[in-house]
């Protein structure tokens, strides 16, 4: 805490005036000590949400208007000793919002696809595929509307069928 300044020498006699603001100032902090002590004791016991989570992917549903971009389903994961299981009570694309692939965000159905596909030297039936079947890192950030997503970062496959 701060040291008060001192007063070294006198500076005449307090006049009515500032003896009275003395008084309002110590009045109004006074009154709102408790709401200070409230806030403060909240302060304390404030536990910022976990910035990112493990979560199993469930699902995929192509972006409406997009080429190659995905949203996902997804549940919290915890670990094992022997893999993963849902987290009882966790966090899912239900209770929240969806993910989205930032390895996508470049795609756009052109010869070059996130993270370096060349669809125009691919086997001709190859197509990118979306996530599935994996544990990934979800990330929490929020957008420049500031809505709230989910994000995490993984390649995605190149596949079809050998002729």
């Amino acid at each position: 805490m701060r040291n008060a300044p001192r007063i070294r020498r006198g500076h005449g006699r307090v006049t009515a005036g500032v003896y009275q603001q003395t008084l309002d100032a110590a009045s109004k902090f006074l009154s709102r000590s408790e709401e200070l002590q409230e806030l403060a004791d909240g302060l304390s016991r404030y536990v910022p949400p976990t910035p990112w989570v493990i979560a199993k992917i469930t699902g995929s549903t192509l972006i409406t208007g997009q080429t190659n971009r995905w949203e996902y389903t997804w549940e919290e994961v915890e670990l094992t000793s022997s893999g993963v299981q849902t987290r009882s009570g966790g966090l899912t694309s239900t209770n929240t919002t969806k993910a989205i692939n930032l390895c996508e965000m470049v795609n756009d159905g052109t010869a070059g696809e996130g993270p370096g596909w060349s669809l125009t030297t691919a086997p001709t039936g190859f197509e990118i595929k979306p996530v599935s079947e994996c544990c990934v890192q979800l990330w929490s950030v929020r957008d420049t509307t500031a809505a709230f997503r989910w994000f995490f970062t993984l390649a995605n496959v190149l596949d079809g069928e050998c002729p």
